[in-house]
């Protein structure tokens, strides 16, 4: 068995730290105040896709990984889809995500490592409009396949999608979280071969999709539907129904070795229906969420050799 390729060890050294206990705290300063429990902010791909309109805090810096570990027995390659959100104000975000690949050291055949699409957008959150209840927001996203990466890592396409979100919090029962909305998928073929995924359009569609979300503080049930069809804006009349049930757990701190990283463990059912018939498939999802504070932390730490 071959060892892990150099590009695998630093991911894992780069990880590694946010693994460990927690920094020292300065025992001088105040005692930390109580944290918030906390919310879902970006996507989980393929657990929750719809992109809420909410942001982090204003003037942030959020680095996300998601290494599918499933992988490791499944796949020649380890996807390590790694993203940034920076939140400019309290309306104003600009995020981007690389679908970074690496050789998998515990299989014989090799697929090398590299990034095998880009994805990045800008979200705009409506302010004060409709009523407090509600939020809004629009965002653009652009979907580029690069390199050569593994044949059925990315779908070979240029995707365009302006969306529209609308969110309602209810006052009666501010466990619950209502959302729905109305996007476009504009299409284009790449020079990158790439392999279809089960009942998804591999031309301009619209969709709609409607769902819910419940809130236990660490636990968050997720419900999402969506219709998709390229009847109005593409040359096939295709339609695509799905629906998507997840259950996404914010690991506390006790477990992560108080690490200040936030971690999310997910797991949910993906139902289709389509031209490619009847579907399902479930998935799992481990997301870490690191300020850039964090990253900064940690570097000085790394280099700090004083004694």
């Amino acid at each position: 068995m071959q060892r892990p390729g150099p590009a695998l060890l630093a991911f894992i050294v780069l990880l590694s730290p946010t693994l460990r206990a927690q920094e020292a705290t300065d025992a001088a300063g105040p005692p930390a105040a109580p944290s918030q429990p906390p919310a879902l902010v970006a996507p989980i791909p393929g657990l929750f896709d719809v992109d809420l309109p909410r942001l982090y805090a204003p003037g942030t810096f959020h680095l996300l990984l998601n290494p599918r570990f499933g992988d490791f027995t499944r796949r020649s390659y380890i996807r390590v889809p790694t993203g940034a959100r920076w939140t400019l104000d309290d309306d104003l975000e600009f995020h981007a995500e690389a679908e970074a690949y690496l050789a998998n050291g515990f299989r014989r055949e090799k697929d090398g490592y590299g990034v095998g699409e880009i994805t990045a957008g800008v979200k705009y959150v409506f302010p004060e409009w409709l009523r407090p209840d509600f939020k809004a927001s629009f965002s653009l996203d652009a979907q580029v396949p690069v390199g050569s990466p593994p044949v059925e890592l990315t779908d070979g396409l240029n995707h365009l999608t302006p969306a529209l979100v609308l969110e309602h919090r209810s006052s009666v029962h501010p466990r619950l979280t209502t959302f729905g909305g109305f996007g476009l998928d504009f299409v284009s073929h790449s020079f990158v071969h790439g392999t279809p995924g089960v009942n998804e359009p591999d031309e301009n569609s619209m969709s709609v999709n409607a769902g819910a979300i419940y809130d236990l503080g660490q636990l968050k049930w997720t419900l999402q539907a969506a219709y998709a069809t390229t009847a109005l804006v593409g040359h096939k009349n295709e339609n695509i129904f799905s629906l998507q049930p997840s259950l996404l757990w914010f690991l506390p701190r006790k477990l992560t070795f108080n690490s200040k990283t936030q971690w999310i463990l997910g797991f949910g059912v993906h139902t289709t229906w389509g031209p490619d018939g009847f579907n399902v498939s479930t998935g799992s999802r481990l997301r870490a969420d690191i300020t850039f504070g964090q990253v900064v932390n940690r570097l000085r730490g790394a280099f700090d050799f004083e004694h």
